[in-house]
């Protein structure tokens, strides 16, 4: 197996090898002071390289999916009622909208924009990660 060596952004390189199931920096040429420093602990420790670890990036949410997925994953994550409650309250066609829409766009500027007046038990609003994570549940749901 090959040694990996990189180039740093100051053009100076550095080479690892696999030591004990951790990655260690044997090797560093450069005006860079940042492995003296490593190596004297400054930064704390290096987490053991765990080969299983995904470090992909999380699926693409849905960009659209059916109303009854959209409902279903409302409930499972316990915004469901507030969100009925929130939609009482809205203009005829906003309401209108909520009843009828067979789809629910990810995108959607209004659901973006009524997003952040659900909270979740501790207070904190809907963020766009939390939208994400509510469509990527509700594509699972089977219609």
């Amino acid at each position: 197996m090959q040694t990996p060596q990189y180039v740093t952004a100051d053009l100076s390189s550095i080479r690892l090898e696999m030591e004990g199931g951790a990655v260690r920096v044997v090797d560093r040429d450069g005006p860079s002071d940042l492995f003296g420093r490593a190596e004297a602990g400054e930064f704390g420790a290096v987490a053991p390289f765990d080969p299983g670890f995904d470090v992909s990036p999380p699926p693409e949410p849905a960009r659209r999916v059916s109303r009854l997925q959209a409902k279903g994953a409302l409930l499972q994550m316990g915004l469901l009622d507030q969100v009925e409650t929130l939609m009482a309250g809205m203009d005829q066609m906003t309401r209108l909208a909520w009843q009828e829409a067979s789809t629910f766009d990810r995108a959607s500027p209004p659901l973006n924009g009524l997003a952040p007046y659900l909270s979740w038990p501790d207070g904190s609003a809907l963020t766009g990660a939390d939208l994400d994570q509510l469509f990527r549940l509700a594509e699972t749901i089977e219609v």
